[in-house]
């Protein structure tokens, strides 16, 4: 009985661990992304929609954020993991096209070829995807080889 209350008040414990870190990590990526947004309104405004897009963007990745840390120590934080690598991805590819950006105004015309940094963002999201997966495998592993008995011989 008393081992039962132990367990429940860690589990507790626990859990509200995981929602506070969670928390507190969600309020420091919406204050940078606030610093951000209100350092670069001038440079967003010519760019037609793209402050919406980058709003929806970071409301959606912040709750993958705090997802992810909740579920942490299951093959469920894995997922989260994953898909928010998978919403980066999807993300830049839709927002940022061929890698090129064209601002005009009345008679400047500015064009940045970002290619670069499209391909390096990209490859560390793909990166992180491939890391979510091997993370996920070596999950099932590790709880395979706890149920079946069949540890490997500890090293002296």
């Amino acid at each position: 009985m008393a081992n039962k209350k132990k367990k429940s008040k860690n589990i507790v414990k626990d859990v509200s661990f995981k929602v506070v870190k969670a928390t507190v990590k969600a309020i420091l990526i919406y204050l940078i992304y606030f610093l951000l947004t209100s350092m670069l309104a001038p440079l967003f405004g010519l760019i037609p929609g793209f402050m919406e897009s980058v709003e929806a963007f970071v409301a959606v990745y912040i709750v993958l954020m705090i997802l992810s840390d909740i579920t942490e120590r299951t093959i469920f934080q894995c997922f989260f993991s994953a898909a928010r690598a998978l919403l980066f991805v999807a993300y830049l590819l839709l927002s940022m096209g061929n890698g090129v950006i064209n601002a005009s105004y009345e008679n400047f015309s500015l064009t940045l070829n970002l290619t670069l940094f499209y391909m390096i963002a990209l490859t560390l999201s793909l990166i992180g995807f491939a890391r979510s997966i091997l993370q996920a495998i070596n999950f099932m592993n590790e709880r395979t080889e706890a149920t079946s008995g069949l540890q490997p011989p500890q090293q002296v």
